[in-house]
């Protein structure tokens, strides 16, 4: 083993662990990448202020009873018709789900999407090429775990992208785990009772910088949105 180590094939971790030296990485071709993206309509119409590309993060923040599941279900329906769409929920069976879904102005044989029941190793049933929503990701101590569990869904993406609604308690800038939740996230949004917030957003749609911006809503029969003020600066 020491000699495997002089030799570099091998690194010590600690006494009597070892690792094996990985010394291979893959080239990032930018020049013939499909720079394409990704057609997804957003509740506030966020997509005219951030693009989401291939294999991106997006983080929901949201307090308890805030409307974090009305966002991500009008998500599902403005784009199941265009997308392939998993909502692997934690808490929602299925008499929940129909007494959810039944608030929207649409016959529930007419939703196309798939939902999963799903509390934990999340990273396990990603689906690489379609919308993964993830309602919501479940954590109770070690908050700074959050980081390396959503790194882990974000390695088993591929040309799709997912949707992670993580708990915010009240008055707090970030959601469960702090900053931790914003290292992989392209756009990292906080959702409060009657108001979001973008935190983070990386990949601007036009020379505005959408960092920063708020709007006000109304959440109605706990699924429509409305709201009359639009993007704006606090």
């Amino acid at each position: 083993m020491g000699r495997l180590v002089e030799e570099g094939f091998i690194q010590r971790v600690s006494s009597g662990v070892y690792r094996r030296v990985d010394a291979e990485c893959e080239d990032i071709d930018f020049v013939n990448i499909d720079d394409t993206i990704l057609d997804i309509t957003w509740p506030f119409r966020i997509e005219e202020l951030v693009q989401i590309m291939p294999g991106n993060i997006v983080i929901i923040a949201g307090e308890p009873n805030a409307g974090k599941t009305a966002f991500l279900l009008n998500l599902v329906k403005d784009n199941m018709r265009k997308h392939d769409v998993y909502y692997f929920s934690s808490e929602m069976g299925p008499m929940e789900f129909k007494k959810r879904l039944v608030k929207f102005d649409l016959p529930l044989n007419r939703w196309k999407f798939h939902p999963k029941e799903r509390t934990s190793n999340f990273a396990d049933v990603i689906q690489p090429d379609a919308i993964n929503i993830i309602d919501f990701l479940e954590i109770y101590d070690e908050f700074y775990k959050i980081g390396a569990m959503i790194r882990e869904v974000y390695d088993k993406l591929n040309k799709g992208t997912a949707v992670i609604a993580i708990q915010k308690n009240k008055g707090n800038e970030y959601g469960l785990g702090g900053t931790r939740g914003l290292e992989k996230a392209r756009l990292y949004l906080n959702i409060e009772p009657g108001k979001a917030r973008i935190i983070k957003a990386k990949n601007w749609a036009s020379f505005e910088n959408p960092n920063g911006l708020e709007i006000d809503f109304k959440l109605a029969q706990g699924c429509k949105f409305f709201t009359d003020t639009g993007w704006q600066k606090p």
